[in-house]
């Protein structure tokens, strides 16, 4: 007898599959960073990645012609652009504070994203959210320690790296008011590999066998977790969702600890759960919005 499955359940389960792949490419990611260029890396990332947009735009009633026609092309390159180089930016931060301390900046995104939104989005953001958004930037004050002496001055570019990827997905909301997730996937896919290309084999240096094993891996797990998570955003509601996206700060800590030694300090964790907990607020808040204007009463 077949297995009933609800859209919601499945989204929450290609959601909770697409954080898994992305964290374990970050531990690999990770570890070789010990021995390569974080561009040379991410060069044969998007290598993969585009072939994967060839092939995937290539069969069935799919044209790569037909997906690549956008209404925002500029902008869709700009996404491409930014979310190269913050990639790039945020594999070297794994290797200079490591996996856990930059997660952690990370999750400071939806919140980033949240804020955006009012000003190039023009949603409507009440002030229980606003509340909800400057409690969790004092969750990423704990974290990042101004003025201690352990403060990393690194940890400002996570933070720069956070805003990014939110710039990054407050234009993917934009574009996606006319484009298809597949023209975004397609020019996020191109234009990253064109600019890698370009520059990326004047970083390049020797691999060892054993290392095209894991360069392959996080080129599989990177394009396995977009598909995944393109596959769960067409199931469910982004609002259901984005909450098990703090899933991945829990994935790449216990990878962290166990496989790099890596350290759960008092103030990431603190720093943390304050951060994930306005997120959450957030997303809820968000959810609740969007019953309100369908008509849906809430009990």
């Amino acid at each position: 007898m077949p297995l009933n499955i609800s859209s919601n359940a499945k989204g929450i389960l290609f959601i909770i599959a697409a954080v898994s792949c992305l964290s374990v490419m970050d531990g690999i990611t990770r570890y070789l960073t010990d021995y390569y260029n974080v561009i040379a890396i991410n060069m044969f990332r998007y290598f993969f990645l585009f072939l994967f947009v060839i092939s995937f735009n290539s069969i069935g009633n799919k044209s790569v012609i037909l997906v690549s026609k956008s209404k925002f092309k500029f902008i869709q390159i700009l996404r491409g652009i930014i979310l190269a180089v913050e990639m790039c930016f945020a594999h070297y931060l794994f290797l200079k504070i490591g996996l856990i301390e930059t997660h952690a900046i990370f999750a400071s995104c939806p919140l980033m994203v949240a804020a955006l939104s009012v000003f190039f989005l023009k949603e409507k953001v009440g002030w229980k959210r606003w509340a909800a958004i400057l409690i969790g930037f004092m969750g990423i004050i704990i974290m990042l320690r101004p003025g201690s002496k352990v403060f990393d001055p690194l940890s400002f570019i996570a933070l720069a790296c956070a805003f990014a990827f939110a710039v990054y997905q407050i234009l993917t909301r934009y574009v996606s008011s006319e484009d298809s997730p597949d023209t975004s996937l397609f020019y996020t896919g191109i234009t990253g590999f064109v600019i890698l290309a370009t520059i990326g084999p004047f970083f390049y240096t020797p691999i060892e066998n054993y290392h095209w094993f894991f360069l392959l891996a996080i080129c599989m797990l990177g394009a396995g977790g977009h598909f995944l998570m393109i596959n769960a955003f067409k199931h469910s509601e982004a609002s259901i969702l984005q909450p098990f996206t703090y899933l991945q700060l829990v994935f790449v800590s216990i990878i962290g600890v166990l496989v790099f030694n890596e350290k759960l300090e008092n103030e990431i964790i603190l720093g943390s759960a304050i951060v994930v907990i306005a997120g959450l607020f957030t997303f809820w808040r968000e959810y609740i919005k969007s019953q309100k204007s369908y008509g849906v009463k809430n009990e």
